[in-house]
């Protein structure tokens, strides 16, 4: 498959530049960014943009990446980040991995697929796969406390505080290969650790049904068994899991989207299941009354509060706007209204080294014709840990979206997509 400019489209993100400073060869760094649409610029949090700072994830012929793609996931890695994701070789999509530099002002891909490309010149156009990619895939990162880290797609991987990596137990998902004949399909939208178990959450089509699944570790990813989520064995299209949480022996996972998420009725349900044994047990939830095209995004705790965040997405006449549910007890679930949080839905959250909430989203701006392509304007949401105390910093109007966010251990925030940074130390 050969990739071309506006083949596949599906989502779209905020600035004047109020200080512009001396640079290393990251780029230009602004303290802040302009406003997007009409707030403050995220520096009033904080936050310095560092502007054209990610190496672009694709081959010289490569100018359009499809939204989803690219840099995906920011995994803290000692003062700077691991960036994962994938890369536009001319012919489909390759797992990649960014590395920062010494400041982490500056993200680059390594190893570089264009840096060893593929001698294809023998093989018929139609039979070509481009360069190969490098590094670690995942759909999921999760911290150990000791300093290494589980990297979770179809397989799990350890890597080590030394850097070395280590394939363990294969979940035996045939059909995580997008290019895959068979309509099947297998993913992960999620992991966590809860005490020292694993848990590894997902979607999987299965003969045209689509449901969750649940997998967990006891021996730190060297095996996993199938966990059973109330209501697994029902047929017929379920939602997955999407994002999950855990603090202690409690869990919480949140269906990965609205039962009229890609539906025109006006409302719809969402499940969400809660553990309080480390994902050995479950019981489920039933969050009602949420808005058309809801898709969930994120789950964390903060300041004795589940939390549970997305978008709306895909309703033709009105802009994308931040979903956000909260519990005290993982088991009741509350929809708060996020009118005053702006235009926008939720991308990826973070909680800081004060245990305050941190999410970043984006607006897409369509063009001006068809052929004109979208902006989008991102945002950054920081919270007081109550479900309605949010300050909002926009992040600047690009043809590239912020799309991760991470703190690490010296409690810098990192936030990255497939063209800036912005950082709060």
């Amino acid at each position: 498959m050969i990739l071309h400019r506006g083949r596949v489209r599906l989502a779209a993100h905020a600035g004047v530049a109020v200080l512009v400073l001396a640079v290393s060869a990251c780029g230009t760094r602004t303290a802040g960014s302009p406003p997007g649409v009409g707030g403050a610029g995220a520096d009033k949090l904080g936050f310095e943009r560092y502007a054209n700072s990610v190496q672009w994830p694709g081959s010289k012929d490569e100018d359009y990446v499809a939204p989803g793609e690219g840099l995906q996931l920011l995994a803290p890695q000692g003062s700077c980040v691991l960036g994962i994701g994938t890369y536009a070789n001319g012919y489909g999509y390759v797992p990649v991995n960014w590395s920062g530099n010494a400041d982490c002002t500056k993200l680059t891909l390594h190893p570089d697929p264009a840096g060893s490309p593929k001698d294809e010149s023998d093989v018929p156009n139609s039979m070509r796969h481009g360069a190969p990619g490098g590094g670690v895939p995942a759909q999921a990162v999760v911290e150990w406390g000791d300093g290494s880290q589980f990297f979770v797609s179809s397989v799990v991987r350890l890597r080590e505080r030394d850097g070395q990596v280590r394939q363990l137990a294969d979940l035996k998902l045939p059909w995580a290969v997008k290019e895959s004949d068979t309509s099947d399909r297998g993913t992960v939208g999620s992991a966590v650790r809860s005490g020292s178990r694993l848990l590894i959450g997902g979607s999987e089509t299965v003969s045209g049904a689509t449901g969750p699944f649940m997998y967990a570790s006891d021996d730190r990813g060297a095996t996993v068994h199938r966990v059973t989520l109330p209501g697994e064995t029902g047929r017929g299209s379920r939602a997955p899991v999407g994002p999950m949480a855990a603090e202690g022996r409690e869990v919480i996972a949140v269906g990965s989207y609205s039962s009229n998420a890609f539906t025109q009725e006006t409302t719809g349900t969402l499940v969400v299941w809660h553990s309080t044994d480390s994902g050995a047990h479950w019981t489920s939830a039933t969050v009602k009354g949420l808005p058309m095209g809801t898709r969930m995004r994120g789950a964390f705790r903060a300041a004795g509060r589940w939390f549970a965040v997305g978008d709306t997405s895909g309703a033709p006449t009105k802009p994308d706007v931040p979903v956000l549910l909260t519990s005290t007890d993982g088991a009741t679930w509350t929809e708060t209204d996020t009118t005053a949080m702006g235009a926008g839905g939720v991308v990826a959250a973070t909680v800081d080294a004060q245990g305050l909430p941190i999410m970043v989203g984006s607006l897409r701006v369509p063009g001006k014709s068809p052929q004109d392509p979208a902006t989008y304007c991102g945002a950054v949401w920081t919270g007081d840990g109550t479900p309605a105390g949010w300050q909002r910093g926009e992040l600047g109007c690009h043809s590239q979206p912020p799309a991760a966010v991470t703190t690490l251990a010296n409690g810098t925030v990192v936030i990255a997509g497939n063209s800036d940074l912005w950082m709060r130390h």
